[in-house]
């Protein structure tokens, strides 16, 4: 019982949070910044259209995905 209220209150607590992610297209570096270029998708529609999106990210994660890869970021 006391596992049950456990994984009930991780996933309220994580369910706040609102996250978008992205297929990485492409991965260049600027001014000694890291970036990943996504391709996002709007939930909200049923449009395919390709919608691009530009993050930065840590040199750790940067090294660790490929292009490809899915990328969420927190809003």
């Amino acid at each position: 019982m006391r596992i049950f209220f456990t994984i009930i209150f991780f996933i309220c607590a994580c369910g706040g949070s609102a996250y978008t992610c992205g297929k990485i297209d492409r991965k260049y570096e600027k001014n000694g910044q890291y970036f990943f270029a996504l391709i996002l998708r709007d939930s909200s529609s049923n449009d395919e259209g390709r919608v691009y999106g530009d993050v930065s990210v840590e040199k750790s994660v940067y090294l660790l995905k490929k292009v490809g890869d899915e990328h969420c970021i927190e809003e």
